[in-house]
């Protein structure tokens, strides 16, 4: 305990002082990000010093910048070490096997020492979901627990809700991922789900209760007729992401929209980054608008939230503000509600199923939208999360993502006479996973559950492989799959 004690203090101390990679290196972080010496924006953001700190390297590259012979490249290799992405050797063994051998390899742990790396550090180890991403993801882990629960990592999950109940009492909220330059945002709240896959919402009641009080102090909205719902936001949305500076540069400057940066900072918190769902014109990202808009599935999960923590009465206005704001009885569906318009917005997505999954629908709305979800979504693969046509975004068709699979799959199961309907969507979903493991040896971040010959595609960077929340949905539904035969 006196270690714990003493982490935490200098865990403090650290936070206080660390800033941004943007924040740090200033005009240098900028040339470096316009200059694309790294195809994948996120590689400078976390790189760190070989020796000097940054205060020196900036002064020495302001000095050396007018020099007609400085190569930016050169001066990038001399000064900093780039981080290595998480590669994933194909084995001689079958896709379970994979998945259970998996876990060492994405497990990390953020050790002290290096005042200057972006990590924000933890107590103990935790899981990536591999890839570009050697960090750990709030929402994406919930979905990875689900796997280690079948791996038996007791010990490995109880660290972990320990460093989401630490980032809960030293930040005040847990953020996107555990980098610094995460720290304006947080992503869907499943703390309280991971809690509950434990058994220890008791234990980390207070923790619960911080983290409530973020959401209805930092990202609540007062509707005219005194309802108050909830959206995704982020402290620091007057300037582009740090790991996606160039891409919010150019969709900033493209928009016609003062808030531009806000929405996209937004967008990332919900962790539907990027989605036809947040935007005016389905073809066009810089017409997206997530910050006017009240996300079902946030505020689902809030509702659940709490009725954990027995706030009963906010809850019951909650569920009566979702049925108020977010039921289409001409859609027959869950949709979102922009505030700023002050109506629905009318996109179908999968967003719909978590009043299903987290009984805020009535069974009759639960069996209407189970009917558009069979007719409209349903594909080879598995569900689409949007239906959007036009759309190169990869949270929109084509592609189908685990923890969506996993969602409808839970919200069917529960739904009367559409058990076999779930049943469907977690078969196709798992032959699609198996087929690619076949072909490749990897479990991907995403899939193209229309088109299951094709990899998915779309967004800011390529396809990773690994990959957490993948590994954790297929071993969920292989055991339920193995516990039913």
């Amino acid at each position: 305990m006196a270690n714990l004690y003493y982490f935490i203090i200098f865990s403090l101390i650290f936070l206080v002082m660390t800033q941004s990679p943007d924040d740090i290196y200033e005009e240098l972080f900028q040339d470096v990000q316009r200059s694309r010496i790294f195809p994948d924006s996120k590689t400078f953001c976390d790189v760190t010093p070989r020796q000097l700190s940054p205060n020196q390297i900036l002064e020495i590259y302001r000095k050396e910048k007018t020099n007609p012979t400085f190569d930016l490249s050169s001066f990038v290799s001399e000064h900093f070490i780039v981080p290595n992405t998480i590669s994933i050797e194909k084995g001689n063994w079958t896709i379970e096997e994979h998945c259970h051998k998996l876990w060492p390899l994405l497990t990390r742990t953020a050790t002290k020492g290096n005042t200057f790396s972006s990590f924000i550090e933890v107590p103990y180890p935790f899981v990536v979901p591999g890839g570009r991403f050697g960090e750990f993801y709030y929402w994406d882990t919930y979905f990875t627990m689900l796997g280690l629960v079948r791996s038996n990592k007791t010990e490995l999950l109880n660290n972990m809700l320990e460093n989401f109940a630490y980032l809960i009492r030293t930040i005040g909220h847990i953020p996107n991922g555990n980098r610094y330059y995460f720290i304006g945002r947080s992503q869907p709240p499943f703390f309280v789900l991971m809690t509950e896959l434990l058994g220890k919402t008791d234990k980390y009641k207070n923790e619960l209760e911080l983290e409530y009080e973020f959401w209805m102090k930092k990202r609540s909205i007062t509707l005219d007729d005194g309802t108050i719902l909830n959206r995704y936001y982020d402290d620091l949305g007057h300037k582009p992401r740090p790991e996606a500076f160039r891409e919010d540069v150019e969709t900033a400057q493209k928009a016609n929209d003062p808030n531009a940066y806000v929405h996209l900072r937004a967008a990332a918190e919900s962790g539907w980054d990027f989605s036809s769902r947040w935007m005016d014109d389905e073809n066009d990202l810089s017409t997206i608008r997530t910050a006017n808009i009240l996300p079902v599935d946030l505020n689902c999960l809030l509702y659940h939230l709490e009725l954990a923590l027995g706030k009963t009465t906010e809850a019951e206005r909650r569920r009566q503000a979702i049925q108020k704001y977010m039921w289409s009885n001409e859609l027959e569906f869950f949709t979102d509600y922009n505030f700023i318009e002050k109506k629905q917005t009318n996109h179908l997505t999968l967003a719909g199923l978590f009043p299903l999954w987290l009984n805020v629908s009535t069974m009759d709305q639960a069996k209407q939208v189970a009917r558009q979800i069979e007719s409209l979504f349903l594909r080879d693969g598995g569900v689409v999360t949007t239906l959007s046509k036009e759309s190169t975004q990869q949270w929109d068709s084509p592609n189908g993502w685990a923890p969506l699979q996993y969602v409808a799959y839970r919200a069917l199961l529960q739904t009367e006479g559409y058990e076999t309907l779930a049943r469907t969507i977690r078969q196709r979903w798992m032959s699609l996973n198996e087929r690619v493991f076949k072909e490749t040896g990897k479990m991907m971040e995403k899939y193209d559950v229309a088109n299951i010959n094709k990899p998915a595609g779309g967004g800011e960077y390529k396809t990773q492989d690994g990959f957490g929340w993948t590994n954790g949905v297929y071993l969920e539904m292989l055991h339920d799959q193995q516990t039913e035969s």
